[in-house]
């Protein structure tokens, strides 16, 4: 399966008559790591929305891992999200849950794995970003750093075929922008998980990124926002 995400010309939004985006084409093949730069408000968390089934395509043709995304059932929509890892902005956690039970979420729902199992696949994310004493926590016990750093190691544990981080750098300190770059060259370089990154400000991309896209109302443009702040 080389094919993971594809639109033809598609309409995106939340609504039919008004879409965020018209019209989109593009693809995202396994190992084309992809940056998408775009203003507050263009569309990015309702493209991302539209990849993860959340929102439909109002016009044109959507694609996940070669299923067909136009009306898709509940046992494709459930497919399709085991196979994909997503830090949503602001790092969004399940508030009722502790900090452990929002971790290991995706482990659950994807896997049938054992209380042993689980502790040895998100131990080592647990430390590389000193979480531990956090597990018992929940939520609203924490600063906007912590979450990130939770959403992103929540987002990863699963080893999905995709990897989706909408904003991964905003309210991130230095020392936590540094931990998720070292932890996503790490990803990269074992060749299992295609990365989608999308971000509102400009950014220096690393070295691994193959497609740098802006993102506009009218799909994907050139614009100056690629030059790094």
């Amino acid at each position: 399966m080389d094919t993971l995400i594809e639109f033809q010309n598609a309409a995106i939004g939340y609504a039919q008559r008004e879409p965020l985006i018209f019209p989109l084409t593009f693809s995202i093949k396994k190992g084309e790591h992809t940056l998408i730069i775009g203003e507050s408000g263009v569309g990015k968390s309702a493209l991302v929305k539209t990849i993860m089934g959340i929102l439909c395509v109002w016009e044109g043709q959507y694609q996940a891992f070669e299923r067909e995304m136009t009306d898709p059932p509940a046992v494709l929509l459930s497919y399709v999200r085991k196979k994909i890892g997503l830090l949503p902005d602001r790092g969004i956690l399940i508030q009722n849950m502790t900090i452990f039970q929002n971790i290991v979420l995706q482990l659950k729902y994807g896997h049938s794995l054992g209380a042993e199992r689980i502790m040895e696949r998100i131990d080592s994310y647990l430390e590389e970003f000193e979480l531990h004493p956090l597990l018992p926590l929940y939520p609203c016990d924490l600063n906007t750093d912590q979450i990130k750093k939770i959403g992103f190691v929540r987002a990863i544990v699963n080893n999905p075929d995709l990897l989706i981080l909408d904003d991964p750098y905003e309210g991130l300190d230095d020392h936590g922008i540094r931990r998720i770059n070292e932890a996503l060259h790490r990803i990269v370089d074992t060749g299992n998980t295609t990365v989608l990154l999308l971000s509102r400000k400009r950014i220096l991309p690393a070295p691994f990124f193959k497609n740098i896209e802006y993102l506009t109302p009218k799909g994907f443009g050139v614009s100056e926002a690629f030059v790094p702040a």
